[in-house]
């Protein structure tokens, strides 16, 4: 089942630091087999706790996904990440097309 990883950032404290964490973390997202969805761009919230933008990345699957994030490449990235930006990162499986029809 199709799993993704969502980055939602709370607060940015250091721009700088996130631009060359996202420069090093975004090709491991292409090496290990998934794909951007969102990039950081206009959001416009409309219920909740602001953030200051999104990345959405999509995988095959929830392993893939997770082999991902514990690489070796990303965890070095993510070392950049560190106390440059207050992050939620979640993994979560996607809907299959059963769970999607809302009458059963």
């Amino acid at each position: 089942m199709t799993a993704y990883v969502i980055f939602n950032y709370l607060q940015v404290f250091d721009e700088q630091r996130i631009l060359e964490y996202r420069k090093q973390a975004h090709p491991t997202v292409a090496e290990y087999g998934g794909r951007v969805l969102i990039r950081p761009g206009e959001i416009h919230l409309l219920e909740g706790t602001p953030c200051n933008y999104l990345i959405v990345t999509e995988w095959d699957n929830m392993e893939a996904a997770l082999a991902w994030y514990h690489s070796p490449e990303y965890q070095l990235a993510c070392k950049l990440r560190e106390g440059a930006a207050e992050v939620q990162v979640i993994v979560s499986e996607g809907a299959t097309a059963a769970s999607t029809d809302t009458h059963r």
